[in-house]
């Protein structure tokens, strides 16, 4: 299917500066909000999975100065040696289709949790997943003229620890037009019920950035979505979904925020195959960046950035603790 799926939402634009002037009284508005969807949005979300906002939540200004920030960070390499700054991309006979990926741009550039969308983000976070939802990192997704290449179809469940679970939801916010040919989104309705698919491995090994979902869904069914700057489609983790390549003339960026609940421990052990040997010299790169001093500046960046973020970091330190007890008294 190749139609885009809309709805349309009550919220409006907003700036946060004065480069970036728009109504002060509307921004207000949309962080008093404790439910910025309607009804029937919320309805579409939780039966499909996935809810397209085709009316731009985020001004064009606002857009072009985040574009701007995040195309600096993915291009200048920040975050590499931290193993963030990576490319999804794959070889495509001789030609490298490229996909540059930065996680956690927050990070390194502190403007960007001024984005206007962000407080009226967490309350569509809080609507749709409960009161107990909160920040779980951003990202940034860009695919060059002509040779960007497609995102594999996946579930961002299947990237977390197997051993925690917790709701989660993402918010990609299209920072440019993007049209059929820029690499739109496209989704799986109805996948989210299907639980945690098989996936594997996407790439070369040991730079395999990806994974791909490669059964127990209908890639047929999927709808794709292309839409204007400044809109936005939230999706459930577990909802099946990817992109198309970008054959246009135009660069695609999208700036990716996410939410979750608290992860909550499993009483049974659990394994993800796909992960064991996942992103391995990128890993590699990074303990050997933190051996060599690395986890100083590290340290500093994350007791620099907000509360938000404070609370995933130290909600992933003590998942890594309690699943190394978990390990130890597995192999006795």
């Amino acid at each position: 299917m190749t139609a885009s799926q809309t709805s349309t939402s009550p919220l409006a634009a907003s700036e946060t500066s004065a480069a970036r002037e728009t109504s002060a009284d509307t921004l207000l508005a949309r962080q008093a909000s404790t439910d910025p969807l309607t009804a029937d949005q919320v309805a579409k979300y939780r039966a499909q999975g996935f809810l397209v906002i085709e009316e731009p939540q985020i001004s064009l200004s606002e857009c072009n100065w985040c574009r701007g920030l995040l195309s600096t960070l993915i291009r200048e390499g920040r975050g590499r040696n931290e193993g963030r700054n990576l490319d999804l991309g794959i070889m495509d006979g001789d030609q490298f289709l490229s996909s540059p990926q930065i996680l956690q741009p927050s990070l390194y550039s502190a403007e960007l949790r001024t984005l206007s969308y962000r407080p009226a983000a967490l309350a569509v976070a809080k609507q749709l997943l409960g009161p107990d939802a909160t920040f779980m990192g951003d990202q940034a997704i860009l695919k060059p003229i002509r040779t960007g290449g497609p995102t594999p179809w996946h579930q961002d469940e299947a990237f977390r620890d197997p051993n925690f679970e917790c709701k989660e939801l993402s918010i990609w916010i299209a920072l440019s037009e993007t049209t059929l040919k820029s690499g739109p989104m496209r989704y799986v309705p109805e996948s989210h019920f299907l639980g945690v698919l098989p996936h594997r491995t996407y790439g070369k090994p040991g730079d395999d950035n990806a994974i791909e979902c490669y059964t127990g869904f209908d890639a047929a069914a999927a709808v794709v979505c292309p839409i204007p700057a400044g809109s936005m489609i939230i999706h459930d983790g577990r909802t099946v979904h990817g992109a198309l390549p970008n054959t246009s003339e135009g660069e695609r960026i999208a700036y990716i925020l996410q939410f979750s609940t608290p992860p909550v421990a499993r009483a049974e052990y659990r394994e993800y195959p796909w992960l064991k040997g996942f992103r391995k010299n990128m890993l590699s790169r990074r303990a050997d960046w933190l051996l060599r001093g690395g986890i100083f500046p590290e340290l500093l960046r994350i007791i620099r950035s907000d509360r938000h973020s404070h609370r995933h970091f130290i909600s992933l330190f003590v998942q890594r603790k309690i699943n190394a007890l978990r390990n130890r008294f597995r192999n006795k």
